[in-house]
C-alpha cells in the first residue's frame, strides 16, 4: 500500500474545511468545483488588491465620511462614495443647500 492511501479520507478542503471524500484522488484539494472557484475568487480579489496597494493608484476616499478602500476590489472602480449610507447623506446634504438657495 502507498504512503498516502491510508490518509486519503482524513485529508480536508482548502476553502471550506470539509474532509475529502475517500473515493478523492490522491492529488485532490478541494472537496467541489464550487469550493475549487470559491477559493479562486477569493485568491483574485487579494492578489488584485495587493496589486493596488503596492501601486498606491487604488486606494481612494470617501468624500463624505473619509474612510478609505480600493477601488475595484472592495467597490466599483469608479465608485466615489464607500457606502449606499454616504451617498444618501450627500445627496441629502446637496439636496438641503439646493432648498435654501431657492427660496
Amino acid at each position: 500500500m502507498s504512503e498516502g492511501a491510508g490518509r486519503a479520507g482524513e485529508r480536508d478542503c482548502r476553502a471550506c474545511g470539509e474532509r475529502l471524500r475517500p473515493g478523492a484522488r490522491p492529488d485532490a484539494v478541494f472537496c467541489s468545483s464550487v469550493c475549487r472557484a470559491r477559493q479562486w475568487r477569493t485568491e483574485r480579489r487579494l492578489r488584485k488588491r495587493l496589486a493596488a496597494v503596492q501601486d498606491g493608484t487604488g486606494e481612494t476616499e470617501c468624500p463624505e465620511c473619509g474612510a478609505r478602500w480600493v477601488a475595484g476590489v472592495d467597490g466599483r472602480s469608479n465608485a466615489v462614495y464607500c457606502s449606499r449610507r454616504c451617498v444618501v447623506r450627500a445627496w441629502r446634504r446637496r439636496k438641503e443647500t439646493f432648498g435654501e438657495r431657492a427660496q
